[in-house]
């Protein structure tokens, strides 16, 4: 079991792990690990402190694989994303003819770069993966918490959990396994030509749409002087006279004009009002020809010309019946209704009250409000006034929308900032390595530091402050 502590200095954030063996500080492991020069790694230094070594990992700026799939599952997708980086980790140890044993692939090590959008790997020269096995944790984090409604994706996972502690297992068997199914996808779909321009319909509504466009007579042409389609002129106009208008007043506001300027100003925006009246007055006119025409029964005002297809007589078309399927008739007409003093009964029998049927309502249950808990962070800052509601667990909170449960929109905030557990009736808040702090009381707490929070205390998140109650 390793021993961590986490520590800030000067806006960074380090995790401290302790060096075991003091003959690996002339190896060549330990001074190309403090270089600085393998770049999917953890950078690190040592520090002496008290006649021991220590290394000190940065991990500002980073979250782990466990807190991000924390409270979601994984998809196929992000599971092959965490293979596949993990995989670019070690081919760039190899190339730096580093030992892969020292790579920690636990899944509460493996860093996530939110800043290059990477995963970034912890390499620990003293590291013994004996005990759990070099690949064993991090299947079975995935098994964990992968989503189980991709039955392909658990299928595969399962089979890499069963040949995870084989001998010579490796990440790229992993992958490979991982990407079998998409293979087979590629390779059974059929190629065919596909125009996304065309559109088809089945193949019974095609001939029958084509039977009602046979059934128009062919078009006129259109006769001279009159538009096919809907006149457009009073609306553009009016739509014009409008901005003119704004334009003229937003000119005398913004400018200061001559007296002569203005009044030939103000004789243009005249000008335009009175072409805005006239559209106005020509749109109303325009409205009511159309339902006088309605009213009339103008065949030509509210119906398709010839030629043109009718959706009406599309739609009121017979059902379209295969071929010996029996179906229910289609009624086009009501029947006749009986009278309505034969459907009341004037005279009703008059029920005993032992023959009454009970009323459908039970008794009253005492509802005992203190069995509620709200947990809820009020924001006692002026520019803020968004509240906070934990209702679910685990809940982050930070401003990378996509990746948190709350978003916080405010500079001073990292992307994923906090984490908020409950346990029992304990309510417990995580500093995720925040960049600006996670304060409780006035306290700013460590990374990764986990506090119990009670009603009455001030939560600060970088510059935003909440109170719990």
């Amino acid at each position: 079991m390793l021993e961590i502590k986490y520590y800030r200095d000067y806006g960074h954030n380090y995790m401290i792990l302790r060096c075991e063996r003091r003959e690996s500080a002339d190896s060549y492991g330990y001074k190309i690990l403090t270089s600085g020069k393998i770049p999917d790694i953890l950078a690190c230094s040592v520090r002496h402190i008290n006649g021991a070594a220590y290394y000190y990992y940065d991990i500002s700026s980073r979250t782990t694989l466990a807190n991000m799939y924390r409270s979601k599952k994984m998809s196929y997708g992000e599971v092959k994303d965490v293979l596949l980086g993990l995989c670019r980790i070690r081919e760039t140890l190899s190339g730096y003819f580093m030992d892969e044993a020292g790579l920690l692939l636990l899944p509460e090590h493996i860093y996530y770069d939110l800043t290059n959008r990477k995963y970034i790997g912890l390499y620990y020269p003293d590291y013994d993966a004996a005990d759990t096995g070099l690949y064993k944790p991090l299947v079975e984090f995935l098994l964990e918490h992968i989503d189980t409604e991709d039955r392909k994706l658990a299928d595969n996972i399962y089979r890499i959990c069963e040949i995870a502690e084989e001998r010579f297992f490796s990440l790229e068997e992993a992958l490979r396994i991982l990407e079998e199914d998409e293979e087979e996808a590629v390779v059974e779909a059929p190629v065919a030509s596909f125009d996304p321009v065309e559109r088809k319909m089945p193949a019974a509504d095609t001939a029958e749409f084509f039977d009602v466009m046979q059934e128009q007579p062919d078009a006129d042409p259109p006769k001279a002087g009159h538009s096919s389609g809907r006149n457009l002129f009073y609306p553009i106009f009016a739509i014009l006279s409008v901005l003119g208008i704004a334009g003229a007043a937003a000119v005398c506001t913004l400018y200061e004009l001559t007296q002569q300027e203005r009044l030939v100003l103000y004789g243009a925006a005249a000008a335009m009002g009175a072409c805005l009246l006239f559209c106005l007055v020509g749109i109303f006119a325009g409205g009511r020809r159309k339902k006088a025409a309605a009213q009339e029964g103008d065949a030509s005002a509210v119906s398709a010309r010839p030629g043109e297809w009718d959706p009406q007589r599309y739609f009121d078309r017979e059902p379209y019946r295969e071929p010996g399927k029996v179906q229910a008739p289609a009624y086009t007409e009501y029947e006749a209704l009986p009278p309505l003093d034969r459907v009341i009964d004037k005279n009703p029998p008059v029920l005993k009250r032992a023959e009454r049927e009970p009323a459908p309502y039970g008794n009253t249950v005492f509802f005992d409000g203190r069995d509620i808990v709200e947990y809820k962070l009020y924001a006692m800052d002026r520019k803020n006034k968004k509240h906070i509601d934990l209702q679910t667990f685990p809940c982050t909170v930070g401003k990378m929308a996509g990746c948190v449960d709350f978003v916080l929109s405010d500079a001073s905030v990292s992307r994923i900032h906090a984490r908020f557990d409950k346990e029992g009736d304990k309510l417990l808040l995580t500093d995720m390595n925040s960049t600006n702090g996670t304060y409780k009381n006035g306290l700013r707490m460590q990374p990764q530091e986990t506090v119990e929070i009670e009603p009455g205390d001030e939560i600060r998140f970088g510059s935003l402050n909440y109170c719990y109650r």
